[in-house]
């Protein structure tokens, strides 16, 4: 039976709506993960369906809707609203404290393993930094709404807040900054459609830096949902083969073991990070960043 908007809304006054044998439509999730160009792939999008796919037995079906662009501290607003249920951060102390945190890194902590970009022309002078103090020496740009802004900042490195992503390759071209740093998991692509730069090889930038799904305050039932889907994903597997599907060419290229890593401690990061669950992070991020204790 199709009922139209119009019958609908009278329905629903009148008390008769999902009445009358008309099933309710799913909820709708309202979402604002990482911002990708049109038509690129989204890989938590992906993630956050294969956790609402494996509870729909138990929680029911759902519809998502994503928001429009947005910084993440608007984002965090809008949770705290309730006009957003769903957004993904990297984590902070004070953001656990804004919206529900559901503690598992969709990238299994490689979001603070951080490749250097540069000049393609500079690339000889600044590829051989060997210690955090030559690295100190650098001006970076980040992202200011980025958490990774003030853990830089903590670490004693000059950083120039910028407001979007998309600016940092003019202040390169301009040389008003020496380098931009990205995550390990989606350097390559930025970088590869961007012919004046490059990314530095022999070294990079670590510290541990969870990035999980936030949702609202006002919709604990779905972050029980996502958590229980958490829970089924890492006991059969569908996780780790779905990520090594997205994320596994891009840390191939990586070549994470064959670079010096220079490890920064992160003081906004929450004392209930699960640090020691071996289940949540890459091999390599428990080997290297196990000392790294919450601030």
């Amino acid at each position: 039976m199709s009922v139209s908007p119009l019958r609908r809304r009278c329905l629903s006054a009148l008390g008769l709506w999902p009445a009358l044998g008309v099933a309710a439509p799913p909820p709708l999730i309202r979402h604002s993960l990482v911002q990708l160009p049109e038509g690129v792939p989204n890989y938590e999008q992906a993630v956050l369906r294969l956790l609402l796919d494996k509870t729909t037995a138990s929680h029911g079906p759902y519809r998502l809707a994503p928001a429009s662009p947005m910084s993440q501290s608007r984002a965090f607003l809008q949770l705290g609203a309730g006009e957003l249920d769903i957004a993904s951060s990297v984590t902070t102390a004070e953001r656990e404290n804004q919206a529900l945190a559901v503690r598992v890194c969709l990238y299994r902590g490689l979001v603070g393993i951080r490749l250097p970009i540069a000049l393609k022309r500079r690339r000889a002078e600044l590829q051989g930094v060997a210690t955090l103090e030559q690295a100190r020496g650098l001006r970076l740009a980040q992202v200011e709404s980025w958490p990774d802004t003030q853990i830089l900042k903590a670490n004693g490195w000059p950083v120039q807040a910028i407001a979007r992503r998309d600016s940092f390759p003019a202040l390169l071209e301009r040389e008003r900054i020496d380098l931009f740093a990205l995550s390990a998991i989606e350097v390559f692509p930025f970088v590869d459609a961007l012919p004046s730069l490059c990314v530095l090889d022999g070294w990079l930038i670590a510290y541990a830096a969870p990035l999980y799904f936030f949702v609202s305050p006002s919709q604990p039932e779905l972050a029980a949902r996502l958590r229980k889907g958490w829970e089924l994903v890492l006991a059969d597997g569908s996780f780790v083969a779905l990520f090594e599907q997205w994320v596994g060419p891009q840390l191939q290229r990586a070549a994470l073991n064959d670079r010096r890593w220079l490890k920064l401690h992160n003081p906004s990061l929450s004392a209930d990070t699960p640090l020691q669950d071996d289940r949540l992070w890459h091999p390599l991020v428990a080997a290297r960043l196990r000392g790294q204790a919450p601030g």
